[in-house]
């Protein structure tokens, strides 16, 4: 059932609390980057950074993504219903994440990634290189891993907005037919559903199957997909 039907619930609050305060942090890390911004090379490190989260955001998408898709089930305690729940329900009905809102689309991953950002927030260094660095890197991680349940959604609607469809075409972010490799065949293999970039790499070197044999291996955990 979609969480959109129980629009009081618990969860449904602890999303909405989230998405405003990811927000919040977000504007935060803006006021603590501008005055680090001295010339042209605070600007090209900040590009650089913002580069690396992104890429880095795209490998948690889909370490995460497999990670629910291979491992536990919904009835799974404190992750199941919410988080592995959604994914497992996503193979069955792929236009499923279409019909949900903005709040279920994005809540879970601000819930997810507001302890990483207040830890940055709150413990980085005031000023300086190093505090640039963690400033801008945690905040291009942040805004791509907000943004991720978003392109995901865009990728299985019809008709996205024209501008979408510019950066799905242009593999700025995640495409249709680049993720249609995952829903092609046994939903294991192109897991990364921020732009995408990993996946055929990761699926040149069996990273994900590999990682399963090791965790079945070091501690005999065996995957449950679509359990």
């Amino acid at each position: 059932m979609s969480q959109s039907s129980h629009p009081i619930s618990f969860h449904r609050v602890l999303e909405v609390s989230a998405i405003i305060l990811t927000g919040a942090f977000a504007i935060g890390f803006v006021a603590k980057m501008v005055p680090l911004l001295e010339g042209p090379l605070q600007w090209g490190v900040t590009l650089a950074c913002g580069l690396a989260a992104y890429v880095a955001a795209d490998f948690v998408s889909g370490l995460v993504h497999w990670m629910a898709d291979r491992f536990g089930t919904p009835a799974t305690p404190v992750v199941g219903a919410n988080f592995i729940g959604p994914f497992r329900e996503h193979h069955v009905d792929p236009k499923g994440i279409t019909r949900h809102d903005f709040v279920e689309t994005n809540g879970n991953n601000c819930i997810v990634l507001l302890p990483a950002f207040a830890l940055v927030y709150f413990f980085s260094p005031g000023e300086g290189m190093a505090s640039l660095i963690l400033t801008a890197t945690m905040l291009a991680f942040g805004l791509s891993i907000f943004a991720t349940n978003q392109f995901h959604k865009w990728a299985h609607m019809d008709r996205p907005p024209r501008l979408i469809r510019i950066l799905q075409k242009s593999h700025i972010i995640l495409g249709v037919e680049h993720h249609s490799v995952h829903h092609s065949g046994s939903f294991d293999t192109y897991y990364c559903i921020t732009s995408g970039w990993l996946n055929p790499l990761l699926a040149y070197l069996k990273f994900f199957e590999r990682m399963e044999w090791l965790i079945f291996k070091l501690f005999g955990i065996k995957t449950q997909p679509d359990a």
